[in-house]
């Protein structure tokens, strides 16, 4: 195995929200999205940062690990997986912003017969990326707007590329399913909502969608990083509003699934 190092940001083990079963949801550092209501900026770098506590002590985020390690780490699991048909989950930051890196890892996993999943915004050369795709058993694609200027104005990018990757995954035939961080104000409005379901209705086989109800679990990391000015607060839709958005994609023909 190549093994070359990896920043892995953490690995969290019994994860029962990333995909069917019992899995090890594995983040891996750098992202190329800075999306104002991240809770997870301490993905944002490549590199481990620090972060200073209360107390004034520091905690390094992220640690660099070769390839022989992430899997060693992960292989006490694999008894769950089977039991429960879950596997390993590659979340970020954007797990495919090294290719390199994540096909080390997915073909070590692949020919230990572990199932695996990823998390990712698409926001990835296509080329690079796709034999890797191939490689997957299931599939979360973010979808944040509809709307390219109003993506840019919130991730820093438009969605050309990620709406066309997203396509492609359609064609590729791995079972996919399209979240949405819901956002009161930003973009939980019938329009998008909407327009994100016929998307994903025409775009999608599996035609399917989870609501991501937004949360501001992660203001405390913005403070350890010294990263308070780009704290950006929001409001979470209510139960009622969701309940509502729910219905209105299923109205498009599209299944509205839950993993949280």
């Amino acid at each position: 195995m190549n093994d070359g190092r990896i920043c892995v940001s953490q690995i969290q083990h019994m994860s029962v929200n990333d995909g069917e079963g019992i899995r090890t949801t594995v983040f891996l550092s750098g992202c190329t999205l800075r999306c104002k209501w991240c809770s997870n900026p301490e993905t944002w770098s490549p590199l481990p940062v620090e972060g200073r506590l209360p107390d004034g002590s520091t905690e390094v985020f992220g640690r660099f690990m070769t390839a022989s390690e992430v899997v060693e780490e992960i292989r006490p699991s694999m008894i769950f997986f089977r039991a429960s048909g879950g596997g390993v989950t590659w979340s970020g930051g954007g797990p495919f912003l090294f290719p390199d890196n994540l096909r080390i890892l997915v073909t070590a996993c692949a020919e230990l017969g572990i199932s695996q999943a990823a998390e990712t915004s698409c926001n990835f050369e296509w080329d690079q990326c796709e034999d890797i795709l191939a490689m997957l058993d299931f599939l979360f694609v973010d979808i944040k707007h509809m709307d390219s200027a109003r993506h840019r104005a919130l991730t820093g990018v438009d969605n050309g590329r990620i709406l066309e990757n997203i396509r492609r995954v359609g064609r590729l035939g791995v079972e996919t399913v399209a979240r949405v961080p819901l956002i009161s104000g930003v973009n939980d409005d019938d329009e998008n909502i909407r327009r994100t379901a016929a998307f994903v209705r025409e775009a999608l086989p599996s035609r399917k969608m989870e609501l991501l109800p937004y949360h501001d679990f992660g203001r405390v990391k913005y403070v350890m990083l010294g990263m308070e000015n780009l704290w950006h607060s929001f409001s979470t839709p209510s139960p009622e509003r969701i309940a509502a958005l729910e219905a209105l994609i299923a109205a498009e023909g599209v299944e509205v699934v839950h993993y949280r």
